[in-house]
């Protein structure tokens, strides 16, 4: 973020605050069928293009940090493995053994320089998956040692994260992220290390979920207390970026304006960490405002100069949601992680995040019971939801039209505005 996009923001805002309608020419959106949300077909769908060809957020480079260490990641619907080779190269394998389909690793997380599956004992190396022993090969007739190495998934870094990706013929993950990067680079993310995590069970669609988090038009409506919403909505400054990514940053209400000590909507300024050690170089913009991105298909960041949470959306089946956030700042006193016991700083940030994240799951499951009724012929989207529309424009061009009933589409409507 540098200082040209900050005052391109702090231009937007004002333009926010000051319009009286969507900008002239801004297309009129059709409602999004809510079938979408609700159908086997759609979930199908999902589960057959979307999450076998997309770049998903799967752990932590210091996860596994040695030759060797390896993590099990099963969040895409099938067992994966991610390890880290003899030649430090992260890699990504199916875990599944070539041989009866018994998983080569069991354990969550561990350490080891073959993997061995424990059923047979068919064995292979962490650097290509390559098939190195079989017991009593004399009686295989013909076994092709080649064939038989572990299948591979994409694999890549970036801001400490670990992404993996089913299709090996993926775009690659530089790429893919794309210019949504230059608002991720002040917050140095790889030198963050995870505070604590959340994880909820949530009956709806996993989209219900994720567009909750990508508008702040309900914010004064169910995040308010005592009659006070610390954001306006109003001046909300959005960007949408290729691939489906976007951020939306959003000024302070003229309550918390008051309270933060600030003179207007973009005073803006460092405020008190309250001791917590903060990232060197992030701009005071985003102390005084909500500033965040959203990476497709399924996670949103709020980000802050202390650290952010992640908050990830995972499809149980179509009707329900597992719902994680984890929080990932500076650790305390130069060390490389956070103390089992957190400090009384840290368990009243977790206490008034967790509250907020209550607050929006309240919604989500009478939510995707009232889309099964009659009642609702379809979802009108507006202009201040723009980035829930910019999601769904990319879920249908990763799965592909020609896969999807016409009724079910929605129409491609945003590409004059995504940012490149």
């Amino acid at each position: 973020m540098d200082e040209q996009m900050i005052e391109q923001i702090r231009s937007d805002m004002a333009y926010e605050f000051a319009r009286t309608a969507p900008p002239e020419g801004f297309p009129k959106f059709h409602d999004i069928p809510t079938e979408r949300h609700t159908s086997a077909l759609f979930h199908d769908l999902e589960q057959e293009h979307l999450w076998t060809k997309t770049w998903v957020i799967a752990g932590r480079v210091e996860d596994v940090p040695e030759p060797g260490d390896y993590m099990t990641f099963d969040d895409l619907g099938v067992p994966l493995l991610i390890v880290r080779g003899t030649d430090g190269k992260l890699r990504c394998f199916y875990n599944t053994c070539q041989h009866r389909g018994a998983p080569v690793v069991r354990d969550p997380r561990g350490s080891s320089r073959r993997l061995r599956c424990q059923y047979h004992s068919w064995t292979y190396e962490v650097d290509g998956g390559t098939l190195v022993s079989v017991p009593d090969e004399r009686d295989f007739v013909d076994l092709d040692w080649q064939e038989r190495c572990l299948p591979q998934a994409s694999c890549d870094t970036f801001g400490g994260f670990v992404f993996v990706n089913r299709d090996l013929d993926a775009t690659p993950l530089v790429d893919w992220i794309g210019p949504m990067a230059e608002m991720l680079a002040p917050f140095r993310a790889e030198d963050l290390r995870e505070v604590y995590r959340e994880s909820r069970i949530v009956p709806c669609n996993w989209k219900v979920t994720a567009e909750a988090f990508l508008e702040v038009y309900h914010f004064r409506h169910i995040h308010s207390h005592d009659g006070v919403s610390v954001l306006d909505n109003r001046g909300a400054a959005m960007g949408l970026y290729p691939n489906g990514h976007s951020r939306m940053i959003t000024p302070y209400s003229k309550q918390n304006i008051e309270r933060s000590g600030m003179t207007s909507w973009d005073d803006w300024k460092y405020l008190d960490t309250h001791g917590m050690p903060a990232v060197e170089g992030v701009p005071p913009m985003v102390d005084c405002t909500s500033t965040a991105v959203s990476i497709f298909p399924n996670a949103i960041i709020p980000l802050g100069r202390i650290g952010f949470p992640i908050n990830i959306f995972w499809p149980v089946d179509k009707d329900t949601t597992r719902l994680d956030w984890i929080y990932y700042a500076v650790p305390p006193d130069g060390s490389d992680r956070f103390p089992d016991e957190l400090s009384d700083a840290w368990k009243a940030r977790r206490a008034v995040y967790n509250q907020i994240m209550a607050e929006d799951e309240m919604n989500m499951a009478p939510m995707h019971r009232s889309m099964t009724s009659p009642a609702l012929t379809g979802i009108p989207i507006n202009y201040q939801e723009r980035r829930i529309w910019h999601l769904h424009e990319e879920i249908d061009r990763v799965i592909g039209c020609e896969h999807i009933p016409g009724a079910l589409r929605v129409e491609s409507l945003l590409e004059p505005y995504v940012l490149r």
